[in-house]
């Protein structure tokens, strides 16, 4: 495997790191992950990231939150010379910024960096199945959990262990992913269905198809200001090309009420949640509001309609 490191493309096994980098000690840094696609139909051509302008904007937001002096768009060059020289199109591709290495005379483990710091500059790529192979909305099965992580969940922060500990619940109870509810408490014990606000998956945005009285469907995505949480790149993309979905506050009992329940990422797309805490989501299938956001998307991309700003 070749990554990028600091302004060169290098063996994964030659990448060295110092100890005492930021991001390490301190998990002070931001990050992104990306879908390259080939730039054309024939799979030969170099390759393109979907919605590239809208990863180096919220890259920057997250390097200008954390006062980490790098330009994002860095990576823009940096990828594409990284998938060339691996051979790869049809890639997943992370960018990771930390606050860097202290300088000479600086101290090691200062909450704030001193004047000689060189942020660290990172990525790789690594193989993915083409977008043609998704051709049904990927089947999962979820819990929810309250949301202990902090307030700002808009902060693609490489300190995850928010996420980790989700996870790991996940995993102990048979379910791939967890969504996530905000309390007005911030988090604590108890029932994690009642009483608070759908924020996110793990990493992942929320979709929910929610009957009306008049026997059509409702579909809602958690409004951006509605509970802290990343603005994510795939669900901007499905929110514009898909205009019937409302932003909106979403209450953690309306999971339940749910027909379908949907998580948009960068390497799923779009997925259906089939069981949530056990119980089966609908009739346990991708439904038909699933089927027509993936196609929604996938159309997107392969017009191209990702490329503007």
């Amino acid at each position: 495997m070749l990554v990028y490191l600091n302004g060169r493309v290098l063996p994964r096994r030659e990448a060295l790191i110092d100890c005492f980098d930021r991001g390490f000690i301190l998990g002070d840094g931001v990050y992104e992950g990306l879908r390259a696609i080939p730039a054309d139909d024939s799979g030969r051509a170099r390759a393109r990231i979907v919605g590239l302008k809208r990863h180096v904007r919220r890259m920057q937001l997250g390097l200008d939150a954390t006062k980490i002096d790098v330009d994002a768009r860095v990576f823009e060059g940096a990828t594409d010379e990284l998938l060339s020289a691996s051979g790869l199109t049809d890639a997943f591709v992370y960018w990771h910024v930390t606050g860097g290495v202290p300088g000479e005379h600086d101290p090691v483990r200062s909450r704030v960096p001193g004047k000689g710091v060189t942020p660290t500059v990172f990525a790789y790529a690594e193989p993915r199945p083409g977008m043609e192979t998704i051709v049904e909305p990927p089947a999962k099965k979820v819990i929810t959990c309250r949301d202990v992580r902090w307030e700002l969940g808009w902060l693609k922060s490489i300190s995850l262990m928010g996420n980790v500990w989700a996870a790991k619940l996940a995993a102990e109870h048979g379910a791939d992913e967890a969504i996530l509810i905000r309390h007005a408490d911030g988090g604590g014990a108890g029932d994690a269905m009642h009483g608070g606000v759908v924020s996110e998956g793990l990493a992942t945005n929320v979709v929910l198809a929610l009957p009306k009285g008049d026997g059509g469907t409702e579909v809602v995505t958690p409004s951006l200001e509605s509970a802290p949480m990343l603005a994510g790149v795939t669900r901007d993309l499905v929110v514009s090309w898909a205009p019937e979905i409302v932003q909106r506050r979403v209450l953690a009992e309306e999971l339940e009420l749910a027909s379908e329940i949907m998580l948009l990422g960068t390497t799923t797309y779009v997925s259906s949640v089939v069981a949530m805490n056990g119980r089966m989501v609908g009739d346990g299938q991708p439904g038909p509001v699933a089927r027509r956001l993936l196609r929604v998307l996938k159309e997107g991309i392969a017009a191209g309609r990702d490329i503007e700003a």
